[in-house]
């Protein structure tokens, strides 16, 4: 029963873990958070920024050397980049100890790994639009005051910002990915336990014979 769980948990997780990966490369593609500002302004046309913008530069629906909206967050490119490699790394070592003998532990914490890195990730990301908020409100040196003179206005209510449904699917399937990576690294330990258990009693058989 349990070597049955384990190998329907390694093909979910792994699955999962993909699916996921390819989420995270979808993201900077994505559009993650719209600003729409009243008649006459540079955004009464609605803009909604990829996630790309939201990590390293963000410069609205136009690219002019000086204006700057909001600058390279180091919290969101975390959030990018964390989950990502740990998803790279952490698998390919899964992997090439899938069928060796005794690696039980190493692969349990190679997916307790890859679930708290998909938490932070999906937390992180999932508050692209709050973290660019913040980075906004400390731009200086750009020709427009974009954090005053658009942001402010539009999150207060003149029109609106708002984020869009990518970010929240996202940290959903990031969130879900790592219930199924915990729970198949706390069925490996437990596969250990009884396994070692088991050899505990087959050793106390023989030295009784």
């Amino acid at each position: 029963m349990i070597k049955k769980t384990v190998r329907i948990l390694f093909l979910l997780s792994m699955i999962l873990g993909l699916a996921s990966l390819v989420m995270l490369v979808l993201f900077n593609f994505a559009g993650v958070f719209t600003i729409k500002t009243i008649e006459g302004t540079k955004y009464a046309i609605p803009f909604t920024y990829p996630g790309w913008q939201s990590i390293f530069y963000g410069v609205g629906d136009m690219i002019i050397q000086g204006y700057t909206e909001f600058t390279f967050d180091i919290w969101t490119c975390i959030g990018l980049f964390f989950p990502f490699l740990a998803l790279i790394i952490c698998s390919s070592i899964y992997l090439s100890k899938l069928k060796k003998r005794g690696t039980n532990k190493i692969k349990a914490v190679l997916e307790f790994v890859m679930a708290f890195s998909l938490i932070v990730g999906g937390i992180l990301l999932f508050n692209c639009d709050l973290l660019s908020i913040d980075n906004a409100s400390k731009v200086t040196n750009s020709y427009q005051d974009y954090y005053n003179q658009y942001l402010l206005p539009a999150i207060d209510g003149e029109e609106y910002f708002k984020k869009e449904a990518y970010p929240l699917v996202l940290f959903l399937v990031c969130l879900f990915t790592s219930v199924i990576k915990i729970g198949n690294g706390l069925i490996l330990l437990l596969q250990k336990k009884y396994a070692k258990k088991g050899k505990t009693q087959i050793s106390i058989a023989e030295n009784k014979n």
